[in-house]
């Protein structure tokens, strides 16, 4: 039990401090909430770890596809390390998986990191959300939501649809929850 908590602590730290990177939690059970992120050259990537035993996120899939111009450098989540961050400086598509289970198709990620130096221009619209209160017991509010968004657990089941600004999330257990919205990741915890 006393492991349990510390787990918990560990977890819960981890993504309050790192939560403002693209991410992706690794379980035996899968990558959630996304198999796939797109992120510029440079810009760190959070693994974090979902349960299971150890994962060692490593180059390739099983079916053949392989990362280009370079290898996916591996990256292990475990119960003792909870996280990690790292970048990828080299433009291109990484192709990874999890070499304790390599035939767990769940755990085959992909990563495409756009390459920023490019001479188009590409104009887009940033869009920056707000969730209050962080932490909830009844309700929480997603400042900026215009769309759909899903809630998703620690070992990456959804948990929840979410077509609202305003989400009653009364009925969740206790915990730390991932609200996906397209590309954006963000946590927040149920008291």
């Amino acid at each position: 039990m006393k492991n349990l908590l510390y787990t918990a602590i560990l977890l819960i730290t981890t993504f309050i401090s790192y939560g403002q990177n693209p991410s992706m939690t690794i379980s035996h059970t899968g990558i959630s909430p996304s198999t796939t992120l797109t992120v510029n050259e440079g810009d760190s990537i959070d693994f974090f770890y979902g349960g299971g035993g150890s994962h060692p996120m490593t180059e390739g899939w099983q079916s053949g596809q392989t990362s280009s111009p370079i290898s996916f450098p591996t990256q292990t989540v475990t119960s003792s390390i909870p996280s990690v961050t790292f970048t990828l400086d080299t433009p291109g598509t990484y192709y990874f998986h999890c070499g304790t289970n390599p035939g767990n198709s769940n755990n085959w990620g992909k990563i495409t990191v756009l390459d920023t130096t490019a001479t188009e221009i590409i104009e887009t619209e940033i869009v920056e959300y707000k969730i209050y209160p962080n932490p909830s017991t009844d309700v929480i509010t997603i400042e900026g939501l215009n769309g759909a968004a899903e809630i998703y657990n620690l070992i990456g089941e959804k948990v929840m649809d979410v077509n609202s600004s305003i989400i009653n999330v009364y009925d969740l257990l206790k915990g730390v929850y991932i609200i996906k919205i397209e590309e954006y990741n963000a946590t927040f915890i149920k008291n």
